[in-house]
């Protein structure tokens, strides 16, 4: 976790000084567009660092080298019925709900980047976002390919959709006119 922290960190860093960098150049900073900027690079960020390094619900590292071998499911709705019918009520809520929840980020940044996306298309990067994190899982020796996990981040990316289109009208309003300044 503290490793998941500190990538976070860096790379807000480096966005920060990006940006900066930006408002040196422009001498303008407007708090809407910077929100609508880094949406998208920070959804993405999220998905990515909490697939390589998980949440603490389960640490995996420590079965790597001990012979218990990590099983991929290629078969649809297997793994979620698995959870469903688990004995411990937090697996379910692990397994289904952390896996939607990762996608949503991205579903509402992409249509937050670009309001008029068709639907299928955010539907796609979401799939093909998730399908690159599920094949990258494959080489690293503690996480498993989840045709399953395919299936809920795809939703995650439909529910981050209607979240974004729930609140459209909230945000095309000039709530953050006043934010934006001209310096200098």
């Amino acid at each position: 976790m503290r490793d998941l922290v500190e990538l976070i960190i860096i790379f807000t860093v480096f966005w920060v000084i990006a940006r900066a960098i930006v408002f040196v150049w422009r001498r303008e900073v407007a708090f809407k567009k910077e929100i609508v900027a880094a949406a998208l690079p920070f959804a993405l960020m999220f998905v990515y660092f909490t697939t390589v390094f998980p949440f603490p619900f389960f640490n995996p590292y420590h079965l790597v080298g001990t012979g218990i071998e990590i099983s991929h499911n290629v078969i649809p709705f297997k793994s979620i019925v698995d959870s469903l019918t688990h004995f411990y009520f937090m697996v379910p809520i692990r397994n289904i709900g952390g896996n939607i929840l990762l996608f949503v980020p991205l579903g509402f940044a992409l249509l937050l980047r670009v309001s008029n996306m068709k639907i299928w298309k955010v539907i796609m990067i979401g799939f093909l976002v998730s399908l690159t994190m599920e094949l990258c899982q494959l080489k690293m020796g503690y996480r498993s390919f989840d045709v399953d996990d395919l299936i809920l981040n795809t939703i995650g990316t439909i529910i981050g959709m209607a979240a974004f289109k729930g609140t459209a009208k909230i945000l095309q309003k000039e709530t953050f006119s006043v934010m934006s300044r001209k310096i200098g």
